[in-house]
C-alpha cells in the first residue's frame, strides 16, 4: 500500500514545524539561563558588594559588634543585606533610642544610631539607675555620683516609670537646665515637684511646662539672691522669691514688697500671690 505523496510531504512539514519550534524553545531557555548566571554573578560580584560602611552617633552602644554579627562588613552582597532586621537588632541594644540603616546602590551602607543619653540618677523602686529623657533606665553602676542631678521617687514603681509625669517631667526639666542641673535634687510632696540648687528650695509645682520653668530658674540663679531664699516657679511666666524671714520680693527688679514685719512674723505671701489663695497663669491654686 503506498501512501499518498502529498500526505507524506504534510508530515514531513509538520515535523519539522515542531523541531524547529524545540529548538527554539531550547535556544530560549539557554538565554535565560546565560542571563540569569550573569545577573546571579553580578550580584554577588565585587561590584555589587559593600565596600564601605559609614557610621554616625556610635558612642558607648554595641552597634559596631551588632553591625558584624548581621554582616553589614565590607565583601558582602547588597543583596543579601535586610535593612529593617539589622535596625531592630540595633534597636534592642538598651543604649541605642533609634537606628536608621540605608543601602546606598552600587556598594555602601549608611548607618545612623541614635544612642540615649542619661539626664539624671532616678530612685526608683529602691535603687539608682541612670535614665533618659523619656525615663528609659540605662546600664551602669547602681551608686549614683556628683556628676549629674538626683532625682527621689521612691513611691514610682519600676514598671510604670517611663509613663510617669513625675519622671518625665523631672527629666524634662534637668535636660533643659544644662551645666545648671550639675548637684541639683529634686523630690515630690504631698502631689508637687520641688528642686534644691545652689541652697536654695524650688517649688515647681505640678510636672507641667518643664522645660519654661527650667528657663526661668536659669534667669532667677543670675540675679543676686538672700541666701536661703525660695524660688517659686509654679507659673513660670512669673516666677517668684521669697528670702527668708518672708520679705516678698519681686523677681524681674529683687526689690522687697508691700509686705510688714511685725516682731517675729513676717509677711510670707511671695510677689504674685495675694490673698489667701492665688491661681497660677497654669491653673493651679497655690495656698502659702
Amino acid at each position: 500500500m503506498t501512501m499518498d505523496p502529498r500526505l507524506l510531504e504534510r508530515r514531513k512539514a509538520v515535523a519539522e514545524d515542531a523541531a524547529q519550534r524545540n529548538v527554539g524553545r531550547l535556544l530560549k531557555f539557554m538565554v535565560i539561563l546565560v542571563v540569569a548566571g550573569a545577573l546571579s554573578w553580578l550580584a554577588f560580584s565585587p561590584w555589587l558588594s559593600v565596600s564601605q560602611v559609614r557610621t554616625a552617633g556610635i558612642g558607648v552602644s554595641n552597634a559596631h559588634e551588632t553591625l558584624v554579627l548581621n554582616r553589614i562588613v565590607a565583601g558582602t552582597p547588597m543583596i543579601m543585606l535586610r535593612p529593617g532586621a539589622v535596625e531592630q537588632a540595633l534597636e534592642m541594644d538598651p543604649w541605642i533610642r533609634s537606628a536608621r540603616v540605608h543601602r546606598e546602590w552600587p556598594d555602601e551602607v549608611i548607618v545612623r544610631v541614635d544612642e540615649r543619653i542619661p539626664v539624671a540618677w532616678f530612685h526608683i523602686d529602691g535603687r539608682w539607675a541612670l535614665r533618659d529623657i523619656e525615663g528609659v533606665a540605662i546600664p551602669g553602676p547602681d551608686i549614683p555620683n556628683d556628676n549629674m542631678a538626683r532625682v527621689e521617687l521612691p513611691a514610682i514603681s519600676g514598671v510604670d516609670a517611663e509613663s510617669s509625669v513625675f519622671v518625665l517631667g523631672a527629666a524634662e526639666f534637668i535636660s533643659s537646665l544644662g551645666e545648671v542641673a550639675t548637684g541639683l535634687t529634686i523630690r515630690v510632696e504631698s502631689g508637687e515637684m520641688w528642686a534644691e540648687v545652689e541652697g536654695h528650695q524650688v517649688r515647681l509645682g505640678r510636672p507641667v511646662e518643664m522645660a519654661a520653668k527650667a528657663r526661668s530658674l536659669m534667669v532667677l540663679l543670675r540675679e543676686t539672691l538672700p541666701e536661703g531664699s525660695m524660688l517659686i516657679l509654679i507659673a513660670p511666666t512669673h516666677p517668684a522669691v521669697q528670702p527668708p524671714g518672708g520679705l516678698r520680693e519681686t523677681a524681674d527688679d529683687g526689690e522687697a514688697g508691700e509686705g510688714s514685719v511685725e516682731g517675729n512674723q513676717a509677711e510670707d505671701t511671695p510677689t504674685g500671690m495675694e490673698g489667701e489663695d492665688s491661681q497660677s497663669s497654669d491653673g493651679e491654686t497655690i495656698e502659702p
